[in-house]
């Protein structure tokens, strides 16, 4: 696992923040996510990871993430 921090990332769900650890890409769930922050009108507001609706959200910006730590 290689551990990895995003800073700031514009997806289609929003401007995050994201932290965590990057497995093997060819297995599922090959992201582990410690800490997921979206940009608000007020600063960053931490994302409840387990979430249903924000476990969706993350897979729909998967290939984002990937790109952006290849």
């Amino acid at each position: 696992m290689k551990p990895f921090h995003i800073t700031r990332l514009k997806t289609s769900i929003g401007i995050l923040r994201l932290t965590g650890e990057l497995g093997n890409s060819q297995l599922r769930g090959g992201i582990i996510y410690h800490k997921v922050e979206v940009m608000g009108t007020d600063g960053w507001l931490e994302l409840d990871l387990s979430s249903n609706s924000v476990k969706n959200a993350l897979t729909q910006i998967e290939h984002v993430v990937l790109a952006h730590l290849s």
